[in-house]
């Protein structure tokens, strides 16, 4: 029998997969948190839990990548896999290093997810559907030092949605207007990668994300 938790904020969604997993016998616990500090305390405090399911775009300080690897440290037990709307290859990249067992879509058909949350509580490993080990998905990647100089030097993925639309040619109005925030959010953003990468100008950032394979030219 399997325990489950899910790290996710949209109720809607924790709702659905909840009443999926619940109809199937092989799971004996379905719970739910919605920020990393509430995901810590959970396992520190239910240490039978056999996957934790995470989104990679929490709103909180803590991206549900970053979770990855802190509940890979501090929970090795516990195998976690994520799903996520983005289908990004550089998502994928760092949820591996971060020792992510799946990387599912949100999309996928309820009985897939589910089938994939049993899978990973057996010890498999899966990608998009596909039944593949880590490491083979890190040698179609590249290979592991490919994978590690592509790893985004702390930026969330909002942070690099904004980098990549910069890298396109998007103007502030034009990517205000794709994510749905305001122009002057997105002046923070542009300040805060270029904190994280220690650069002067986004200009700078955006060669420094092309010659990393951070983002795509």
């Amino acid at each position: 029998m399997i325990n489950v938790l899910l790290i996710e904020d949209s109720a809607v969604f924790v709702m659905g997969l909840r009443l999926a997993l619940q109809a199937d016998k092989g799971f004996a616990s379905v719970e739910s948190v919605s920020t990393p500090g509430a995901a810590v305390a959970f396992l520190n405090a239910h240490p039978g839990t056999d996957v934790a399911v995470v989104d990679i775009t929490l709103e909180s300080e803590t991206d549900g990548l970053t979770l990855l690897g802190i509940l890979h440290e501090a929970f090795p037990r516990v195998r976690t896999m994520v799903l996520s709307h983005y289908k990004t290859p550089a998502y994928i990249l760092r949820a591996i290093s971060y020792g992510a067992s799946a990387y599912l879509a949100k999309d996928s058909a309820p009985q897939s997810i589910v089938k994939a949350i049993s899978d990973v509580a057996g010890g498999k490993s899966l990608f998009f559907g596909e039944t593949l080990d880590a490491e083979r998905i890190t040698r179609i990647f590249g290979g592991r030092e490919n994978l590690l100089s592509r790893k985004p030097q702390g930026l969330t993925p909002r942070e690099l949605e904004v980098l990549q639309l910069i890298t396109s040619g998007y103007s502030n109005a034009q990517i205000a207007s794709a994510l749905e925030i305001s122009p002057n959010t997105v002046d923070s953003y542009k300040e805060r990668i270029k904190g994280k990468l220690g650069l002067d100008s986004i200009v700078e950032c955006v060669a420094y994300g092309v010659a990393k394979g951070i983002v795509n030219a």
